[in-house]
């Protein structure tokens, strides 16, 4: 590993969300497997990399002396002794990170403001290509350094640019999102079941309804009240389910479980 360019990016952490983007990029074509090296301290997460044909490693400093771009996969937890390891080895590289809740004046102390950051929030939904994602880079970024993170991001999904004052609203959004809608389609089923649907049937059709609601709000670029009241007759059985969903708080529920999160991710980052 002593050629800096043997890789193209280094991804520090490979648990769920490390391995997910892993998979998504080789999947999607951005990237050869040979040119990504992952690093983790337990070497049972490293197989799953091995199989698809990329380096591992378990010294993060070395890694990152031979690839082009960091990506930090780790938890906010432990984000201070990682970036204390590879801080002379950074040398420059365009460093990103998916640490919830770290702004980037904390990787600036550690690694100096000369060094480029760029903080994302993608969501778990990278590993089937369909991650919604959130970036904002700091003044020593170029705008060639800002377009190689767009790209990869939208490899594995959508992107968006956003101030960084704005990153733990992305937070709880989109990167809590997918275990609150995870929650409400295992609700969709179990009513199913309760209505007399077997459980296959009812999971079958509730993944197919979710993941053709997001697919219609983001093709037509309607809003969701419209869908809404496209499905909604008088004196129906759909208004009849809105008002026990409305009678159950689950607008309110929603909304307050978006701003926990993100509070708690201004917490995490603190």
């Amino acid at each position: 590993m002593a050629d800096k360019s043997a890789y193209s990016i280094a991804v520090i952490g490979c648990g769920a969300m490390g391995s997910g983007i892993i998979g998504s990029l080789v999947s999607k074509g951005a990237l050869p497997p040979e040119r990504i090296i992952g690093v983790d301290t337990d070497p049972g997460r490293l197989q799953a990399l091995t199989d698809l044909g990329s380096a591992t490693a378990t010294d993060a400093a070395a890694a990152v002396g031979a690839a082009e771009t960091v990506l930090l996969a780790i938890k906010p937890q432990v984000l201070d002794d990682v970036l204390a390891e590879i801080a002379a080895a950074v040398g420059g590289r365009l460093v990103v990170s998916i640490a919830a809740g770290v702004p980037i004046a904390r990787y600036e102390h550690a690694l100096g403001r000369e060094t480029p950051i760029i903080r994302v929030m993608p969501n778990v939904l990278c590993s089937v290509g369909e991650a919604a994602a959130a970036y904002s880079s700091n003044a020593a970024c170029t705008a060639d350094h800002v377009e190689l993170v767009r790209s990869l991001l939208d490899a594995m999904g959508s992107a968006v640019a956003v101030e960084e004052k704005l990153m733990d609203a992305v937070t709880g959004l989109s990167g809590s999102g997918p275990a609150f809608v995870a929650v409400f389609a295992e609700a969709l089923i179990d009513g199913g079941v309760a209505a007399g649907l077997p459980r296959a049937q009812a999971a079958g059709l509730a993944a197919q309804t979710i993941l053709g609601v997001g697919r219609w709000l983001k093709e037509t670029g309607a809003s969701p009240a419209q869908l809404k009241d496209m499905v909604t007759s008088p004196g129906g059985t759909t208004i009849a389910g809105i008002r026990a969903l409305e009678d159950g708080g689950l607008r309110s529920a929603t909304i307050e479980a978006v701003v926990t999160a993100t509070e708690r991710s201004r917490e995490l980052g603190s």
